[in-house]
């Protein structure tokens, strides 16, 4: 089973009680994030959850407004006590960004690693799902993300 919080759902700039884009899931324990907006982290601690598990991002596109809650993101896993690699997936130019951003979160107990993907690509997630993106049409490179549980021998 799938657990999923929509942690943010408003465009371009946060609202009170608004977050921007932000989705987290959660399989066997083990937590993905979809996009990482603005005040995700303070969605993400009224929502409950627990920041260490956190293994894998997501980003569709580079767009701040998807991608300005990294930095304080970061250092609230860090916090939380996490030690275990955290990878990001995005399009082709995520790597820059990340890295950018990680000017104001330089030091975290955890490797970051960053995989940029292509249409069509196949990826594994947190908790043995299996990743799957599909271009998009935006302003610049964007991926459409899917997230299978493994189909069950019967």
């Amino acid at each position: 089973m799938i657990d999923a919080v929509l942690l943010g759902t408003g465009g371009m700039l946060p609202l009170p009680g608004r977050w921007l884009s932000c989705l987290v899931i959660r399989v066997n324990g083990h937590i993905t994030l979809f996009d990482c907006g603005e005040g995700t982290q303070i969605a993400w601690r009224e929502s409950g959850w627990g920041f260490r598990r956190l293994g894998a991002i997501c980003i569709s596109h580079t767009h701040a407004d998807h991608v300005a809650g990294l930095p304080g993101l970061l250092h609230a896993v860090a916090n939380a006590g996490r030690t275990e690699p955290i990878r990001v997936f995005g399009p082709v130019g995520t790597a820059e960004v990340v890295s950018a951003l990680r000017a104001i979160a330089p030091v975290l107990p955890y490797e970051v690693l960053v995989t940029e993907l292509r249409s069509g690509q196949r990826f594994t997630l947190p908790g043995g799902l299996a990743g799957s993106c599909e271009t998009g049409e935006h302003a610049l490179p964007v991926l459409a993300f899917r997230a299978d549980l493994p189909r069950s021998r019967a």
